[in-house]
């Protein structure tokens, strides 16, 4: 479907019967629009799929090692949107961002140690800590207002001597807050003073819908931070290429906490793929006005959908800084169990329970335009 504006987003992929796991996971269900896991419905950038092909004619798909160029480009990036000079031994390269969250959680002290997280919190955070052998525990947020805020006391509170690390996401999924430059500077002064090792999800740093709103990476705001610090960033959200194989990066500026890390990995998270690679180089490359109107995109679904949720009877939404991700709050909307409703009326979206909170749903609305009004519509019919 074209829309009036002509996007190029509003064209609708079909994705039913393809190998995509969001749309085939509630399949059996019958007509579902699924909105739970955070991939975006868009086609990647026409320069990537090009490159791609390009790629694929080439026939040979030996082991790969990140282009020397693509390592350039990040750290230019990087260097010119936050002032952070990164140097390129700080790197280790992996096919995903949520195994170096795992592999992060196994360098933070010892087995039987704490590691605590805000919540609500990307599933992943709540089961990391446990695979490594850490202690998981969890400080609740607080709504203020539009917003939805760390409460950075009740967080210093929940430390301990047992504490050996901070799980952070920033962009904050699945709240949609962008952190501001003071609150990271309360949590890194916390974590100096705690001794806490930092491991921050900075994946979708690139979409920003407030553009009064700077992304601010936590390990950029000085060198003791810094030292203590392992910043998980990949392209694939950014240009929606989570499929594609994989490729991320781990920044660990100290060397002891970077050889822990890498030891860790060893045989266990491989080498991302020829494919990744050259996707990644393409996206970073040359799809900066592709990601330029995407945002735009999502800013305009983002404003559409908080005017019609605040029309929706016992249903309320923060406003959402960044990401592509909506926190709804079925509180009072008198639903006993709202995912089991909102499925049974053809509606997937992701269960606050497995983030930390039963009562929000997580909705993603990183889709064409008249897929968002179809989702809204379920959701309304979907209300007492």
């Amino acid at each position: 479907m074209q829309r009036r504006d002509g996007s190029i987003f509003d064209a609708v992929t079909q994705r039913r019967g393809s190998d995509s796991a969001k749309w085939t996971r509630y399949a059996g269900g019958g007509d579902v629009i699924p909105a739970w896991v955070a991939d975006m419905d868009f086609a990647s950038p026409p320069a990537v799929l090009e490159a791609l092909h390009a790629r694929v004619d080439h026939g040979v798909f030996g082991y790969a090692a990140p282009p020397p160029e693509l390592v350039a480009i990040m750290l230019e990036r990087f260097e010119r949107s936050y002032g952070w000079s990164i140097d390129p031994s700080w790197i280790v390269t992996q096919p995903g961002v949520v195994p170096g969250l795992y592999l992060a959680c196994q360098c933070a002290g010892e087995p039987g140690d704490d590691v605590i997280t805000p919540v609500p919190a990307y599933h992943h955070f709540l089961s990391a800590p446990g695979h490594a052998g850490r202690n998981l525990v969890t400080s609740p947020g607080r709504r203020d207002g539009v917003r939805w805020d760390l409460d950075l006391d009740r967080l210093a509170d929940t430390v301990t001597d047992r504490t050996r690390a901070l799980l952070l996401c920033n962009p904050y999924n699945p709240v949609g807050r962008v952190l501001a430059r003071d609150e990271l500077e309360t949590l890194a002064a916390l974590c100096i003073e705690r001794d806490l090792m930092i491991c921050s999800d900075e994946i979708h740093c690139d979409l920003l819908l407030d553009r009064d709103k700077p992304h601010v990476p936590i390990a950029s705001l000085g060198p003791e931070v810094a030292a203590r610090s392992i910043t998980l960033f990949s392209p694939s959200k950014s240009f929606n290429l989570p499929g594609i194989g994989g490729f991320s990066i781990a920044i660990i500026p100290d060397p002891g906490l970077r050889r822990r890390y890498s030891e860790r990995s060893h045989g266990v998270s491989v080498h991302p793929g020829a494919l990744a690679y050259h996707a990644a180089l393409v996206a970073c490359r040359d799809c900066g006005d592709w990601l330029e109107a995407l945002v735009a995109y999502l800013a305009a679904n983002r404003d559409w959908l908080e005017e019609q949720v605040d029309a929706l009877p016992g249903v309320s939404m923060c406003h959402v800084e960044g990401t592509y991700l909506a926190w709804l709050d079925f509180g009072r909307s008198g639903l006993s169990r709202p995912f089991d409703t909102l499925l049974a009326n053809g509606l997937a979206l992701t269960d606050g329970a497995d983030l930390g909170d039963p009562s929000h749903l997580r909705l993603n609305f990183g889709c064409p335009r008249a897929t968002l009004e179809e989702i809204v519509a379920r959701l309304r019919k979907s209300l007492p």
